[in-house]
């Protein structure tokens, strides 16, 4: 029924054919919330693409073209530890057993020689993203394979009504040099991730000595029942500063606010109960559950995606 193959770089008519299937699966999922993937979108160099496409149909009246399927992105991690995987499959093709099909003829063996399927993954992380049942019908029949549930998330909406937000008496301000931009960063890469924060996101810190600071995206352009959502993408404090959380996320809301948006979007580890309160008291609600899953050794530590 499907056939596959890796790619390293794309033929200019596959790399089109490609990235329209992506378009559409992103228009349909935009609704949900889902986050969209595409070709266009950074990815490490050393990325590997793998374009499942269905078998021709030989019977009378099919045709015999091979649309492309699913596109799945193996993105390896530069520390050496888990690789992300990025999935789609074609809108119009869901519920067919397609992922089933790939992860039997894939397989899920990450201790081979050259990682997974040769892509030189140790291990394997992939969200699910609103925890569809079909995930979880997944990672069921391949648990005996290494599949397991690494994490949860709580996607939280709040409405930004014309008000005015909590300070808790602290100073919530944007970087008033290079240097607290600077300091910033270097929060972000020990707290937050491991490259640089994204460009296009804005930043508010507290505190002469940067102690915290919280990263939004006022052109998320995130589609929800109330309007267009901005995303507060991490609030980030000195591990003895836990405290300026909330203080933070108010003022990125209003920052949100102020930039003529009706609602505020944010992500919340499952387990870190305190931030999760600090969102409740500012008026967020629970939209969605995401799942993480892993494939392979759990990971000492398991970071979020930019």
């Amino acid at each position: 029924m499907i056939t596959c193959s890796w790619r390293t770089a794309f033929a200019p008519d596959e790399e089109e054919e490609v990235g329209e299937m992506l378009a559409a699966a992103a228009e349909a999922d935009a609704e949900a919330g889902f986050p969209a993937v595409s070709l266009s979108q950074p990815f490490p160099d050393d990325a590997r693409h793998l374009v499942v496409r269905l078998l021709p149909d030989g019977r009378s009246g099919h045709g015999d073209s091979s649309p492309v399927a699913a596109y799945l992105r193996v993105e390896p991690d530069p520390e050496g530890g888990p690789a992300t995987v990025r999935y789609v499959v074609r809108p119009q093709f869901r519920s067919r057993g397609i992922s089933t099909l790939l992860v039997e003829t894939v397989g899920l063996d990450v201790r081979a020689d050259g990682g997974w399927a040769g892509t030189g993954a140790p291990a394997l992380r992939v969200w699910a993203r609103g925890d569809h049942p079909a995930a979880q019908r997944m990672a069921r029949r391949f648990g005996c394979a290494g599949v397991r549930t690494a994490r949860r998330q709580w996607q939280l909406l709040a409405p930004l009504r014309d008000r005015g937000f909590p300070d808790a008496g602290l100073a919530v301000r944007l970087p008033a040099d290079a240097a607290e931009r600077a300091a910033a960063a270097t929060l972000w890469r020990r707290h937050g991730g491991r490259d640089e924060p994204p460009d296009h996101l804005e930043v508010l810190v507290t505190g002469p000595d940067i102690s915290g600071g919280v990263w939004y995206d006022p052109t998320a352009d995130e589609r929800t029942e109330y309007g267009a959502a901005g995303r507060i993408v991490a609030v980030l404090a000195a591990p003895d500063r836990d405290e300026l959380r909330g203080a933070l996320v108010a003022a990125a809301m209003a920052a949100l606010r102020e930039r003529g948006l009706r609602v505020a979007a944010i992500a919340v580890d499952a387990e870190d109960r305190t931030l999760a309160r600090s969102c409740r008291l500012l008026g967020f609600r629970h939209d969605r559950t995401d799942i993480e899953y892993t494939v392979g050794p759990a990971p000492a530590e398991v970071t979020a995606d930019a």
